[in-house]
């Protein structure tokens, strides 16, 4: 019949969880998105995750309806253990949508106030905003048109009041206009979707404008002027497809077989009114899907074939009794009665006629009844009035008394004020004096422990000094000598010549090693550009005394930030360190790979070589593969050997 509900659900989604629509969805099917929204909850957690999942149950609120509500409980669920009060809000919210495609409107308005409750107590006024036009969508298909303008005029107010919200302005507008539509206020109608209109050009919003030119060509077939509805909702179903919303487009199908009736062209209007029926039972739209039984039953009316449309009303009847429809009950009782008078079934169409009149009076009950209200509150009004003339003498009589009384509770009560008042200024002072204790015990604290902190760098820098002044020039020392012995026999043995040589060469790599462990004592931390400047002097020692090619690179992802205590920097350059000289010494290896990367929770670094690698299981571990072990243990690392014989060695160490 019209785009109503399309504009109502499409415009319901925005506010389900008060985000911005990302229109890059638009343009993938269904089902894309569907496994687009499932493929991206799968690296999300808390307030992310919720949004997806009420996206999710969305998306399948009018396919699979039991999808809908697991999703929106799911994100209920997490959002509760989370605490996350918002995300609480969206589920209700969700919740809410998937009751209101299956018809269940009162478990629909449960959660819908579950909801505002919940944004009233964050004073969220947008989020109460939504829920007022959510719960006029709502009140709207259940047929209580007052209540559902109420929260729509509700809503208005609060989005006009507060800036960048003309989408949401606009949607209201939309929904206001349906609602006088329905109570044939055609150019009351037609004033609202022009001024929403008006705002989704300005704001360049190509479904709010594509779905507004649907409500004005649904609201030109009850203008009954039917050429302008069909062009308006050919142009609406172009739309439609260009942006993606293929489900929407059977809406537009049943509104220009409406028109196409109207204009006698029955046979085409058949064809639509199939097309949109099956659309819609795909989608289990049953709102729609009960409202295109009326009009193909109508066109089997049209075309004299009564008995074909009393088949099609009676299937639009019980869609509507099952999902509560009331105004399309209404409307197929009406229906019925012409289709059996027609048949020539006076019986039946008498007792469907009186069944309208019956229920059609029912509809307006409530405004009824609210009138009814008020004449009654102004009759009690006026009662009220005059027993409170009777009652003032009476009342005069008393004053006196009366204000000794007040005089004597007000004296009590100001002595409690003031009594109240000391006391809170008692205990306000001594939490004050508490808060202040605590922030001096705490600044106490803080300078202990800068304090220590100085100690043990100087403490630090004495020792290296220590290495380096003794230690250091004692090493020296040796290495000086032992040169001047060499120079001073020449004509020594080969063989001590040589074991000389060998001793000064260790005391020289001794002296390098102390300066490294020197270069850590001086540092709290490392960086990994320290590290890498560390390794690279080592990497080009290791190729001035060996044929081995050696490679070190740092990966572009490795923060230059990133810092590393200096025991846990000293441990990774010698456990770098004695993997590459394990490859030098023991594998043969041609070429070795030194690479350090950023993973997601970790550091990791691999020394490979290409050299004749071991078999892991039979090897008896070595000082420098235990030493490797020792000092991944210290850092609380990870390292893990990995080696073929003939196919080289790995060795991966993960810096937690």
């Amino acid at each position: 019949m019209t785009t109503n509900s399309l504009s109502k659900i499409s415009l319901l989604k925005l506010n389900l969880i008060s985000f911005v629509f990302c229109f890059s969805f638009a343009f993938l099917n269904a089902q894309e998105r569907l496994d687009s929204l499932i493929e991206v909850s799968k690296n999300q957690q808390g307030e992310q995750l919720v949004v997806t999942l009420n996206e999710l149950s969305w998306e399948y609120k009018n396919s699979i309806q039991d999808s809908a509500f697991y999703y929106g409980r799911k994100a209920l669920k997490i959002s509760k253990k989370e605490n996350i009060k918002k995300g609480i809000a969206a589920s209700y919210n969700s919740i809410a949508s998937a009751f209101q495609a299956g018809g269940m409107f009162d478990s629909a308005q449960v959660y819908q106030n579950r909801s505002f409750k919940i944004h009233k107590g964050l004073d969220d006024s947008l989020g109460m905003a939504d829920n007022h036009n959510n719960l006029g969508i709502i009140l709207d298909e259940s047929g209580a048109y007052d209540s559902a303008l109420k929260n729509y005029f509700d809503a208005l107010k609060i989005y006009e009041n507060t800036s960048n919200n003309e989408a949401n302005v606009a949607m209201v507008l939309g929904n206001i206009g349906i609602v006088y539509k329905k109570q044939k206020e055609f150019d009351r109608t037609l004033s609202y979707y022009k001024r929403a209109l008006k705002i989704y050009e300005s704001t360049k919003n190509e479904v709010g404008q594509v779905i507004t030119r649907g409500n004005i060509g649904s609201l030109l077939l009850q203008m009954e002027k039917y050429e302008e509805a069909i062009s308006y909702a050919i142009e609406a179903a172009n739309q439609y497809e260009k942006l993606g919303y293929v489900r929407y487009v059977p809406y537009m199908q049943n509104n220009i077989a409406v028109a196409k009736d109207s204009l006698k062209f029955h046979e085409e209007a058949k064809a639509l009114y199939l097309k949109a029926i099956q659309q819609f039972k795909a989608d289990k739209n049953f709102y729609e899907l009960t409202n295109t039984y009326i009009g193909i039953g109508q066109n089997s009316l049209y075309k004299n074939q009564p008995q074909k449309a009393i088949n099609y009303f009676e299937q639009a009847l019980m869609l509507a009794k099952e999902n509560s429809f009331k105004e399309f009950e209404v409307r197929v009782y009406d229906k019925l009665a012409s289709a059996f008078a027609r048949n020539k079934n006076y019986k039946q169409a008498y007792q469907f006629k009186q069944l309208f009149n019956a229920e059609n009076d029912s509809l307006f009950r409530a405004d009824k009844t609210k009138t009814i209200f008020e004449l009654e509150t102004k009759y009690q009004t006026q009662l009220k009035e005059k027993e409170i003339l009777k009652q003032r003498a009476q009342l005069a009589e008393k004053e006196i008394e009366v204000n000794q009384k007040n005089n004597l509770l007000y004296g009590s009560l100001g002595i409690a004020i003031i009594l109240g008042l000391l006391g809170y200024l008692f205990y306000n002072q001594q939490r004050l004096k508490n808060r202040q204790l605590k922030k001096e015990v705490e600044l106490k604290q803080a300078l202990a422990n800068i304090e220590t902190k100085n100690k043990l760098q100087e403490q630090r820098l004495r020792i290296s000094r220590d290495l380096h002044d003794n230690i250091g020039s004692q090493l020296t020392f040796i290495i000086s000598s032992l040169d001047n012995l060499k120079f001073g026999f020449p004509e020594m043995k080969e063989k001590l010549a040589s074991k000389l040589g060998g001793i000064s060469q260790f005391t020289s790599q001794t002296i390098y090693e102390l300066r490294d462990t020197i270069w850590a004592m001086n540092k709290e931390e490392i960086s990994f550009e320290d590290l890498q400047v560390r390794i690279a002097n080592f990497v080009e020692k290791a190729k001035g005394v060996s044929t081995t090619s050696v490679g070190f690179i740092v990966d572009d992802n490795v923060s230059k930030k990133a810092m590393l205590s200096s025991v846990v920097g000293m441990n990774v350059y010698r456990i770098i360190q004695e993997g590459v000289n394990n490859a030098i010494k023991y594998a043969d290896a041609n070429s070795i790979d030194i690479k350090i990367s950023e993973e997601k929770n970790f550091f990791k670094v691999v020394v490979k070589d290409d050299g004749r690698g071991f078999n892991i299981n039979e090897v008896v571990m070595g000082n420098g593969l235990n030493n490797m072990r020792k000092r991944t243990r210290d850092i609380e690392g990870e390292i893990v050997f990995n080696s073929e014989i003939l196919n080289g060695t790995e060795i991966v160490l993960k810096i937690l």
